[in-house]
């Protein structure tokens, strides 16, 4: 039982509210509960991208919501550490951080339970992670996800694979229409290598929010030479399709990101010709978090977030912060963006039917189960609007003389046989399930 010394003063706000009917226990600041039907919805989704990982080979592990803070912060520098959020574990006094990102997570599992194995190596994961909020839009700090991470296999297959599961899960979870975006850790990383880190990060800080003028006048005052800095210069209007590829050769032949564009353009043109997506869109001046990927990185997007439904790439040396080097890639869908994107596009999944039985009859409850039919027994008052308050499709009303199955929204009615199976069958049937 919690110390009443220890917990915090009453808000006199929070008081009066609770004397009005209002909640009594908030939950912090970013946390949330998820009510019926949102709860079914992100758990049918979770379990649609999962099953769609799992359909091109991909093994689901369960990982600790909190871990050594030492070995979070190994695979986070992709990440503000001022978003991590850590607590010192009573019974060993270690400082642990409670997870903002799985990645590393899989990052220390494979050294240290698969080390051994050989690869490549395919794992997903369903879960929620968890991060301070230090941005106004940020309206949650528990984010739920579902990714998968494929270590072992370097090079343009590991990027095609990545992108057609990625694609393949997008699709699964109901999205038509979406678009890949595909951009290079090793073009403006390269571009900008040669500069002391604070230099860097000046010109890409101008790079990310394409701001071109910017971008030349810190690369000039950087003292890049002139092909790098006419380079630089170009890439915020190198976003598009197919006609980008011209001009981004004439920018970057002859740089140090040559290489990586045309990894870049073969990833692209691979990913067209198998039709991965509805639209597959080039940006060479993506620059997020080059100190972690080192190679292709991708969002998917959709209408409705306004931010990516998705995102990751190739990071080629995380597993050698833990000791075992290995090439990898790995992708992640945001849930909640994910619902958002299939709710703006009307896919949605309808809610299963659900069903109340009028009346005692548990052979009959036992038979909707077993046809996959979620079935209770009525409350004995207020039938009707005990159905309406949870969401109850139908009701098999067996007090009749004939049986009726009768649909809550409107009322209509239609005859059922007196035998439970044959009952259920029909039930089943009528409603979809």
């Amino acid at each position: 039982m919690a110390n009443r010394a220890s917990l915090p003063p009453a808000d006199p706000g929070v008081v009066s509210a609770n004397r009005r009917g209002s909640l009594a226990h908030p939950v912090p600041a970013g946390m949330r509960d998820l009510l019926p039907p949102e709860a079914f919805r992100h758990a049918d989704l979770g379990r649609r991208l999962v099953r769609a990982f799992e359909l091109h080979g991909y093994e689901l592990v369960t990982l600790p919501l909190f871990e050594f803070a030492e070995v979070m912060e190994r695979g986070l520098s992709s990440l503000d550490p001022h978003d991590v959020l850590r607590f010192v574990e009573p019974e060993s006094g270690a400082v642990v951080s409670l997870r903002p990102d799985m990645t590393p997570q899989i990052a220390r599992l494979v050294a240290t339970r698969l080390g051994e194995a050989e690869g490549p190596v395919r794992l997903c994961y369903q879960g929620s992670v968890l991060r301070r909020l230090r941005e106004r839009a940020r309206r949650h700090r528990q984010i739920p996800q579902a990714g998968f991470e494929l270590v072992g296999r370097g090079g343009p297959d590991g990027d095609l694979e990545l992108l057609a599961v990625a694609a393949a899960a997008a699709r699964a979870a109901g999205l038509e229409e979406f678009v890949i975006d595909l951009g290079h850790a090793g073009i403006a990383g390269a571009l900008v290598e040669s500069l002391p880190p604070h230099a860097a990060r000046e010109i890409l800080d101008a790079l990310e929010v394409k701001d071109e003028s910017e971008v030349a006048r810190r690369a000039a005052r950087a003292k890049l030479d002139t092909a790098e800095r006419a380079a630089l210069s170009a890439l915020p209007q190198l976003h598009g399709g197919a006609e980008i590829w011209p001009a981004a050769e004439r920018a970057l032949l002859h740089t140090r990101a040559e290489g990586a564009l045309r990894e870049l353009k073969q990833l692209w043109e691979a990913a067209r010709e198998l039709e991965l997506g509805p639209r597959i869109l080039i940006d060479l001046g993506e620059t997020r978090d080059l100190d972690y990927y080192t190679g292709a990185l991708v969002h998917i997007h959709a209408e409705g977030p306004g931010r990516p439904i998705g995102s990751g790439g190739r990071y080629d040396g995380l597993l050698g912060r833990f000791g075992v080097p290995r090439p990898a890639v790995g992708f992640a869908f945001g849930i909640d963006d994910v619902a958002w994107a299939l709710e703006r596009a009307g896919k949605l999944r309808a809610l299963p039917a659900r069903v109340l039985v009028v009346g005692e009859a548990a052979e009959l409850e036992r038979a909707l189960r077993a046809v996959d039919v979620a079935a209770a027994r009525a409350p004995d008052s207020n039938i009707q609007g005990y159905a309406r308050a949870f969401r109850y499709t139908h009701l098999v009303d067996v007090t009749r003389r004939t049986p009726s199955l009768i649909a809550v929204a409107d009322g209509s009615e239609r005859p059922l046989p007196e035998d439970a199976a044959a009952l259920a069958a029909v039930v089943r049937d009528v409603v979809g399930a």
